[in-house]
């Protein structure tokens, strides 16, 4: 439990077991280090002693929680960019290999000279998986100096650091996916568009399956009820009806309600809109009650991070669309350099974390071509690096690739 009984999930994995005597579990989020549980006979049963460390990191992520740290005073000698991630909460499974590749990212800027010979600080902000605490960490990174912060957070969050941000000359950088939305001299989204993940994925999906009769399950904010409106659009194109759909909170963990109405449908087919935690717990327990012998699920943000933690066997089946999918294209050498960077054991990359290192080095560019306080111009280039398909609305640079999850991992199909 956190400070005033506010409780903290750490991610991580069991490094070490003795049997009779103790768990070794190292974790990652929201900040490294060790948990050791040790059991000791005490001659009526055992006594149980938790041991856990805690670095400078794990320090102040906990003091920001309670308020306690000011901002980092804004440095002259510095261009300090934002990096506003999950590192706590229920969307937490994508923040490590994110933090890990914009930490790289600014580490070959500044190997290259920085920003018009000025080194890059990077400044690392938590959202929480909550809207209210990512506008005010967005709002501690501006205060920090950060010129430009790059959000791998939900559409929650991102408008409510957007709304927050507004009308202070910060540049907000939407690095993943998301439903897109009205055009603002001060965002940026990037990332892939739900209708282009949709095209590439549905009909495929019902020509390889038989099936047409979709459920659709969603979490109750803007990402899920865009993307379902674009999975709508193209199921109807493909000859295919929406049975039924449901948005459910996020955090939610038990979907035995869910589950149970779609069964109940006869629906064939699943499109999943779920992000973080709350896609895992659904396709674990759509494994456990049998329902991947009647259906095939498309999840629209089952990267290779959530994938891992839903587990192999649980997660086989499942089809995803990308623009970027570990092992699969020209990325061989971003994929070396990072595991050379790695501190320990390291989650594999996914498009959420690439998509992140892709920008900061756009922006870095787009700040040495023009003056790095020209905001207009910075933004211009980045929208002109991620120029859309008007017709699909994936980026020309960047197609969608379908993929399977077998085997453990989420295998690209070809063609």
């Amino acid at each position: 439990m956190g400070f005033a009984g506010s409780p903290i999930t750490l991610l991580g994995h069991v490094a070490g077991v003795k049997r009779d005597r103790s768990v070794l579990i190292v974790h990652h989020q929201p900040w490294r280090g060790r948990l050791a549980v040790r059991f000791i006979p005490d001659g009526v049963g055992s006594r149980i002693v938790v041991e856990s460390s805690l670095d400078q990191d794990g320090l102040t992520w906990l003091a920001h929680k309670r308020g306690y740290v000011p901002p980092e005073p804004p440095r002259a000698d510095r261009h300090r960019i934002g990096l506003l991630v999950s590192k706590s909460g229920s969307v937490a499974v994508f923040a490590q290999a994110t933090e890990s590749l914009a930490t790289l990212a600014v580490e070959e800027v500044n190997a290259d000279g920085g920003i018009g010979g000025v080194l890059v600080d990077l400044v690392v902000g938590d959202d929480a998986s909550d809207s209210a605490a990512g506008a005010a960490a967005a709002m501690r990174l501006m205060r920090s100096g950060c010129r430009v912060v790059f959000a791998c957070v939900t559409s929650a969050t991102f408008n409510a650091a957007a709304s927050a941000l507004h009308g202070t000359g910060v540049l907000l950088v939407h690095t993943v996916l998301n439903e897109g939305g009205r055009p603002s001299p001060g965002v940026v989204r990037l990332g892939e568009r739900p209708l282009a993940q949709v095209r590439a994925g549905v009909p495929v999906l019902m020509a390889e399956t038989g099936g047409r009769n979709w459920f659709f399950v969603g979490q109750r904010y803007s990402w899920s009820y865009g993307a379902h409106w674009a999975a709508r659009r193209v199921v109807a194109e493909a000859g295919g009806s929406v049975l039924g759909e449901t948005y459910q909170i996020l955090g939610t963990t038990d979907f035995t309600r869910v589950i149970d109405t779609i069964e109940r449908s006869g629906a064939e087919l699943i499109l999943s809109s779920l992000v973080g935690h709350d896609e895992v717990f659904f396709e674990r327990q759509c494994s456990q009650h049998g329902l991947r012998s009647t259906t095939r699920t498309f999840a629209l943000v089952l990267d290779e991070a959530t994938q891992q933690f839903i587990g192999n066997s649980d997660a086989d089946g499942v089809w995803a669309a990308f623009g970027y999918f570990q092992g699969f294209g020209d990325n061989t050498d971003l994929e070396t350099r990072y595991r050379a960077s790695a501190k320990g054991i390291l989650p594999p990359l996914s498009s959420l974390s690439e998509t992140t290192y892709e920008a900061i080095l756009a922006y870095a560019r787009a700040a040495t071509i023009a003056s790095p306080d020209d905001r207009v111009s910075i933004r211009r280039q980045l929208l002109a690096h991620t120029e859309f398909d008007t017709a699909t609305l994936a980026a020309k640079h960047r197609p969608i690739l379908l993929a399977e999850s077998r085997g453990g991992r989420l295998r690209p199909r070809a063609g």
